[in-house]
């Protein structure tokens, strides 16, 4: 049964990344992708799925497998694409889109499924099709999470010239969100599941898992910006700690784990800031310490992100 949850009061505006998005100018789906701010990292594990010769008319990706344009001309329901590469386990997980198109219609999303998912009933149905069933797990423009038809909608969601992240640890078994490289607050996740911590947990459940967005809206489209994955190991646990734990961890980490928290700056991402030190603006966001910031529990007690676990 689907739950629905209001938005709070406090949820903020939307916001997208950069300034890049703030003239409302038409841009023809062709053309869109200018805007290459946030993408300094080169990093590409994997691409979009072509699709079949079914799908045609209802999806389009680039060359390079990297952007999808979903109904380029007109919409008679809801589209999906997977990425070729499943997620396994015993690995971590990071990739990230940028919204180009603005968002409307009954839902635009980003999140996981497994390969068992049912494409083919929302073809001519305008749904929120991940998170609808046990085998999926959903990001709404609107600001839902969902998993097993169950929602919740304390979130702003995303826009265009927003980027999300979705940071999957398939050793610990735990699925996060990110908007604009900020967390989602653990309270979304409390009203899916009761964990501490929050979060989904015991995705290890599922052997693989296929990243995958859809969308209803008509000349909806975003661009696969970074996709990166690290096999589980205790270096990954040292530099949450590290970095959580030492000021200015820039220039004190050993030369070999600065360098890997730099290159991989997704595998330090708090799992959820502190309202009060939270930066006023992208461009003032200084790494090293955000990276470094307290995190609020849902009890309102203050621990650094690596002692949520």
């Amino acid at each position: 049964m689907l739950v629905c949850h209001p938005r709070s009061k406090t949820v903020k505006p939307l916001k997208p990344y950069c300034q890049c998005w703030n003239k409302k100018v038409p841009v023809l789906w062709v053309d869109r992708g200018a805007c290459g701010c946030g993408e300094d990292d080169n990093v590409i594990e994997w691409g979009w799925d072509l699709p079949d010769s079914s799908r045609a008319s209802r999806v389009v990706v680039s060359e390079d497998r990297k952007q999808v344009t979903f109904h380029p001309f007109f919409s008679t329901g809801t589209a999906a694409v997977k990425g070729v590469v499943p997620m396994k386990l015993n690995y971590h997980y990071y990739w990230e889109v940028k919204i180009l198109s603005e968002t409307y219609g009954t839902d635009i999303m980003v999140g996981l499924a497994t390969d068992r998912i049912n494409t083919e009933d929302s073809q001519f149905r305008f749904t929120s099709l991940l998170g609808s069933d046990g085998e999926s797990y959903g990001f709404s423009y609107t600001g839902a999470v969902r998993h097993d038809d169950v929602s919740s909608r304390d979130s702003s969601g995303f826009c265009r010239g927003s980027i999300v992240g979705v940071r999957l640890d398939m050793w610990h078994g735990t699925l996060e969100f990110f908007v604009n490289r900020k967390p989602l607050p653990l309270y979304l996740y409390h009203v899916l599941v009761s964990v501490p911590g929050g979060m989904f947990y015991n995705l290890r459940r599922h052997k693989e898992l296929y990243p995958m967005v859809c969308s209803t809206a008509a000349q909806s489209s975003m661009r696969l910006i970074y996709a990166d994955s690290w096999r589980a190991s205790l270096l990954v646990d040292a530099a949450k700690i590290l970095t959580a734990s030492v000021k200015n961890f820039k220039k004190n980490l050993p030369p070999g784990l600065r360098y890997t928290c730099r290159t991989r700056f997704w595998l330090t991402l708090p799992s959820e800031v502190c309202e009060d030190d939270e930066p006023e603006s992208i461009e003032s966001l200084d790494v090293g310490s955000y990276l470094t910031t307290n995190v609020r529990l849902a009890t309102g007690m203050k621990r650094r992100h690596w002692q949520l676990r």
